[in-house]
């Protein structure tokens, strides 16, 4: 499937990008991770030793073996994936959506309601599920969304999502440290969140966010911190008074210490289109 292949692209990619380097080193990496017996990182790093003078491992491509998952870690990552669930929903950006054999056309006009949240129709969007044991226990948690780089999939789905940290810049966890959710898919797909990546397989810009499940008054509600123009609504069915949901550290902290679940990551979201995000007439308030 379209994501599927960025993932693996990504794995080298990414990080390829920024390497000075005319040498093959990090092809061979990949080469070895996808190699159909699999291998280990220890096992990874002592067949790299005997191909490659110690002076051209650059911390560049240390990062590289490190963030490389070997091939069955990748399997076990996909095996979360849940099919019988995947989605297409309303009317896409595409005249011929990619693999539509693998999803179920979906669409809902009016929002359906969770522990008195509203959920909309995330029209122009196709959803991977992911597997959830116990689903019955957060069925009832509102939908929210968080978006991300595709390149971060694995690594979000093999640890975890991580908080955000002041720290990290100015425009990082403006209300403070914690995990960052919106209801609004149409504000999590801002670049700021989201970013766009064209598919060198498929010729198509890709963004991806996260679909999740919060647990009901976890969360504190807060303004939007994207706009310029304030007069400017992001999304119809939203204020923008309560498109940033946070749920604060202390919280996290408590809820860790009973070990209780206080949200779900339940599909990964993709927005394939022909042209670019920002020329779409839904994200004219990128603009803005």
């Amino acid at each position: 499937m379209v994501v599927f292949d960025e993932l693996l692209d990504n794995i080298t990619t990414s990080i390829n990008s920024s390497i000075e380097t005319s040498s093959d080193l990090p092809v061979v990496i990949t080469t070895l991770c996808i190699d159909a017996n699999g291998i280990d990182k220890r096992e990874l790093k002592r067949l790299i030793s005997q191909r490659f003078p110690s002076a051209t491992i650059t911390p560049e491509i240390e990062d590289l073996i490190s963030y490389t998952s070997t091939r069955n870690e990748i399997i076990d990552i996909f095996k979360q994936f849940n099919p019988k669930f995947n989605r297409i929903y309303g009317k896409t950006y595409l005249e011929k959506e990619p693999e539509i054999e693998h999803f179920m056309e979906t669409k809902f006009t009016k929002p359906l309601i969770y522990s008195g949240y509203p959920y909309f129709c995330p029209n122009g969007w196709r959803r991977y599920s992911l597997t959830i044991e116990n689903f019955k226990l957060y069925e009832d948690w509102p939908v929210a969304y968080h978006g991300t780089a595709s390149k971060n999939l694995l690594s979000i789905l093999d640890e975890g999502l991580r908080p955000s940290d002041q720290k990290k810049g100015k425009h990082c966890a403006v209300f403070g440290d914690g995990f960052y959710f919106s209801p609004s898919i149409e504000y999590c797909s801002n670049p700021r969140y989201a970013e766009i990546k064209k598919s060198k397989t498929k010729g198509l810009y890709i963004q991806t966010v996260l679909q999740c499940r919060v647990k009901p008054e976890s969360f504190k509600i807060n303004r939007e911190t994207l706009l310029r123009d304030k007069k400017k609504q992001i999304d119809p069915n939203f204020n923008n008074s309560e498109l940033e949901w946070l749920i604060p550290l202390k919280y996290i902290k408590n809820s860790q210490k009973n070990d209780e679940r206080f949200f779900i990551i339940s599909g990964i979201m993709s927005r394939l289109s022909k042209e670019h995000p920002e020329n779409l007439p839904i994200n004219e308030w990128w603009n803005y």
